[in-house]
């Protein structure tokens, strides 16, 4: 991660930073405290002293450093009730959100298998997305302004999947798909776009 330039960092902070860096580059497994002490500019002593593990340096950075969604003041506050509008904001926080924290994703995919929590600590900002999407479905349904046979859960889902597939293939060989790059702007755009179409009560029910 991006060293803060504004104030000088703790001993700890600087570590964790660096241990980051080298882990969303190489793997957790492939890692040791030795390399990471080196990078950071410290003996191996001083990290064992501060973490005593590795796994340690690993979860304190993710409690530290896992920036959260303040849902009520970046959503709800604003919300319009104009589907296209409200579903572009959704995404937009969304996308700013895996941005930041952009290393701990990649790690906590990287390391699903054997450190399942850390990817679960992670999608706690996404599930409180999927609630607020599945009250935010049910509230247009009441107001006529999507269509009352939709499956509240199932939209909210397919909302965040398209977001999340976004994200992911910048990350893991997208371009070798795409060929071509997408701005984000003009994803979020067209992608919400046809999405809230196919939720519109005007839209032709597929069934």
């Amino acid at each position: 991660m991006d060293m803060p330039a504004e104030s000088p960092l703790s001993t700890e902070e600087r570590i964790m930073l660096t241990a980051i860096d080298l882990m969303e580059r190489k793997g957790f497994k492939a890692v040791t405290t030795k390399e990471i002490a080196h990078a950071s500019g410290f003996s191996e002593m001083t990290v064992f002293r501060n973490f005593g593990t590795k796994q340690n340096i690993l979860e304190r950075a993710f409690e530290t450093y896992s920036n959260h969604i303040d849902i009520e003041h970046e959503i709800k506050n604003k919300v319009e009730y104009n589907l296209f509008a409200d579903l572009k904001k959704v995404a937009q926080v969304f996308q700013n959100y895996h941005a930041d924290n952009r290393k701990m994703f990649l790690i906590g995919f990287q390391e699903r298998n054997t450190n399942p929590n850390l990817i679960y600590t992670m999608a706690e900002n996404p599930r409180e997305l999927k609630r607020f999407l599945i009250d935010y479905f049910e509230e247009m349904k009441k107001l006529g302004r999507v269509r009352t046979s939709i499956d509240s859960h199932a939209q909210a889902m397919n909302f965040l999947w398209m977001n999340l597939g976004h994200f992911f293939s910048g990350h893991i060989a997208g371009q070798n798909v795409a060929e071509k790059t997408v701005e984000l702007d003009d994803f979020i755009e067209n992608a919400v776009e046809v999405f809230s179409y196919g939720l519109r009560p005007d839209c032709p029910d597929m069934k």
